[in-house]
């Protein structure tokens, strides 16, 4: 099956064909058609069309403020993470300093660690009896506990951060540092000063990647599920909790509905700003010039070292403070040093929290997660296949349609196969590969993403070049397509793979006994009470979304030599 389809005989039109048809049954019959039975729940009502559940859903005070808080704490925390994420990327653009490459690699961990860590290291570490306020009592004799941080607005504002800042460093650092210095040169020499230059060249050479930096956040901040679901609580609940307690709890699967189609509307429309900015960032300015980055350690400038170090220690905090906490925690025992939460993990005691031993948890996770990766990816390279032909008709309504799930929540998601593989022909609510599809529904735009700029940058003149030495499609394809893209394929897999280690939300929903994965094992754990587990756990999964990590990028450095 060749990425790049031509014109040609039957067997050439017969291969385009299953080419398109069999990703499209997939994504019809896992994601649109289960899709269509949640807005059928929520419009329609003993065969009638009704606006009674969406007119709840309108008019109910709680579900509005369910929704205006959902807003409100979306755009506090996309605010925090450009207050946190801009300063980064100007740090990480402009100076040379060691460890330099390996913080920049850093960037990309949180958003690839999966959320149930996140939220059970804010509490180890933020939590009233956290590390920060016993360091912080001991230190300066502060009554306990000096910062109450968590089951607020602002524990869940910090956590966003944590994730979403080093989205903006990533994305408007690689647009600060490829900035041609000769825009700059050309001002300095007619007059302009530092000031005029940076507001008047270089924040609108950047402004398309904060946009899109920014629209990003805040569609991922408004489909956020864990972290406010282990750190809000009930008075600080999303729209994503509500639906989640109406269809897993009080089993109002209507109301459910008409609320995910109200969600589904909002991020919509966020999702189309950003493909706008995501549009704006896509327009070259930049030359082939790059500006030589400053070494930070010079002599020269104390003030601004200063204010950049109290900026790494405050960073410094954020980030290392809850995954350091859950890695000693898991350690921790009454007397000291001890394995004895490892030990735990293959052993039938936490059977009652879990439904099955937790060595069977994580080999389930394992499982749904090469599954979803073996979907997604195949999945993906078709969506990037149809976004870089221009032969296509209405191409870029063909993409938006491949990549609506991004527009879709987890819980969403969830729930729709749940109700569309409830009952025959699609029975298999309660399976492994009933999770492993929603994981791929939700991982596969993503993978499509990291793939686009491999595809992009194949030479069609090799392809050509190929034929025209007598190469067949199928040649053509097996010895010069994929040799091309395999270093791309390999990071979409463990991309892939690492995402669905981490998914909860879609899972929480889909579950039965026996089929709970690590991160609904840690939130099992930990509404349990049970901090050692739960952090041994924790590990466990850190410890492999790490080294899916670091395959990651050790691949993308060796894809950028290519």
């Amino acid at each position: 099956m060749a990425i790049r389809l031509g014109a040609g005989d039957d067997k050439t039109v017969t291969r385009r064909i299953l080419f398109y048809l069999i990703p499209l049954a997939f994504l019809a019959t896992g994601f649109y058609y289960p899709l269509f039975t949640v807005i059928r729940t929520g419009l329609v009502a003993g065969g009638r069309f009704t606006l009674s559940p969406l007119r709840t859903v309108l008019t109910d005070p709680y579900y509005l403020h369910l929704i205006t808080f959902t807003l409100k704490q979306a755009l506090f925390s996309t605010g925090l993470s450009l207050a946190l994420g801009l300063p980064g990327a100007y740090v990480l653009s402009r100076y040379e300093f060691p460890g330099r490459r390996v913080i920049r690699s850093l960037t990309a961990v949180p958003f690839v660690l999966p959320a149930v860590t996140v939220g059970l290291g804010f509490i180890l570490f933020f939590g009233n009896n956290g590390v920060l306020n016993r360091l912080l009592t001991a230190l300066l004799h502060l009554p306990a506990p000096p910062l109450r941080l968590l089951y607020s607005l602002t524990g869940i504002v910090l956590a966003h951060a944590f994730y979403n800042a080093p989205i903006v460093m990533r994305v408007v650092g690689a647009a600060w540092e490829g900035i041609d210095p000769a825009f700059g040169e050309a001002a300095a020499a007619l007059g302009a000063g530092k000031t005029r230059r940076a507001v008047g060249i270089t924040l609108p050479l950047i402004a398309p990647a904060i946009l899109s930096s920014a629209a990003l956040v805040f569609v991922f901040t408004f489909l956020s599920f864990p972290i406010v679901l282990m750190l809000g609580g009930a008075r600080y609940a999303t729209i994503e909790v509500g639906i989640y307690t109406l269809v897993r709890t009080l089993l109002d699967f209507r109301l459910g509905a008409a609320l995910i189609i109200v969600e589904t509307a909002i991020s919509l429309g966020f999702s189309y700003l950003y493909l706008k900015a995501e549009g704006l960032f896509a327009v070259r300015v930049q030359g082939e010039r790059r500006r030589p980055r400053e070494p930070l350690l010079s002599r020269r400038g104390w003030l601004k070292k200063g204010t950049i170090a109290l900026y790494g220690l405050a960073l410094g905090i954020l980030f290392l403070g809850p995954i350091g906490a859950i890695i000693v925690d898991s350690f921790r025992g009454g007397t000291g040093f001890t394995l004895a939460h490892y030990r735990s993990l293959v052993s039938l005691g936490y059977n009652p929290f879990l439904g099955t031993s937790p060595l069977h948890t994580i080999l389930t996770s394992l499982k749904i997660a090469w599954i979803s990766t073996a979907l997604a990816v195949p999945l993906g390279l078709f969506v990037t296949s149809i976004a870089v032909r221009r032969s296509v008709p209405a191409r870029r309504v063909v993409e938006t349609i491949l990549m609506a799930p991004l527009a879709v929540s987890s819980v969403a998601v969830g729930f729709a196969i749940l109700r569309g593989f409830s009952h025959p022909p699609f029975n298999l609510i309660g399976t492994v590969l009933a999770i492993a599809v929603a994981h791929a529904i939700l991982i596969y735009p993503l993978a499509a993403r990291v793939l686009r700029p491999v595809v992009e940058g194949i030479d069609p003149e090799l392809l050509e070049a190929a034929r025209s030495l007598g190469a067949g499609k199928l040649r053509t394809l097996l010895e010069v397509e994929l040799p091309l893209i395999a270093r791309g394929l390999l990071t979409a897999v463990v991309f892939s793979f690492a995402l669905s280690m981490g998914e909860m939300s879609a899972t929480i929903i889909l579950m039965r006994p026996g089929t709970a994965t690590i991160p609904v094992a840690v939130y099992s754990l930990l509404s349990a009470r049970q901090f050692g587990p739960a952090s041994a756990m924790a590990t466990v999964l850190i410890g492999v979304t790490a080294l899916a990590f670091l395959a990651f990028e050790r691949l993308g450095e060796e894809l950028k030599g290519v």
